[in-house]
């Protein structure tokens, strides 16, 4: 079973998120991705979080699994606090660098007002209620499965 680690970025009034376009099809995620052989679900975290925006965790709880459909059948989902930056990018060494320089399955990492979270065409929807709901009520302290 395939695992991935999402993070949710939290800065201001702003959250980060990750644009897509796969093969003509536009939507939003969290940034993250699969969790690979040997790793634990924390080291692809902080693996995937650099790779996509160059964004160093310095913190992470898990608040959310998510049952997803293949390739990434379990997703676990963290709030998650950076170190001090300046802008967020791909790093080009990443598999999403070399995806965006031959214009396949396009990333962008973006910072979305939390006012205008909800309306984004947002890739997994049950996640996308569980994050507006936690914005406004607080995240759960234990993680709660979707």
């Amino acid at each position: 079973m395939n695992k991935a680690a999402r993070a949710i970025i939290i800065e201001g009034s702003k959250i980060l998120v990750m644009y897509r376009n796969k093969y003509g099809s536009e939507y939003f995620t969290l940034v993250g991705g699969r969790v690979n052989d040997k790793e634990t679900i924390e080291q692809a975290l902080v693996r995937e979080v650099k790779e996509e925006t160059g964004l160093e965790v310095t913190d992470a709880r898990q608040v959310y699994t998510e049952k997803h459909p293949s390739p990434y059948n379990e997703q676990y989902i963290f709030l998650c606090k950076v170190a001090p930056h300046k802008s967020v990018a791909i790093e080009d060494t990443s598999e999403e660098g070399f995806m965006n320089r031959v214009n396949i399955n396009v990333h962008k990492p973006l910072w979305a007002e939390l006012g205008a979270f909800a309306r984004l065409n947002f890739r997994t929807p049950q996640l996308q209620v569980a994050i507006v709901k936690a914005i406004k009520n607080g995240f759960p302290t234990e993680p709660v499965n979707l």
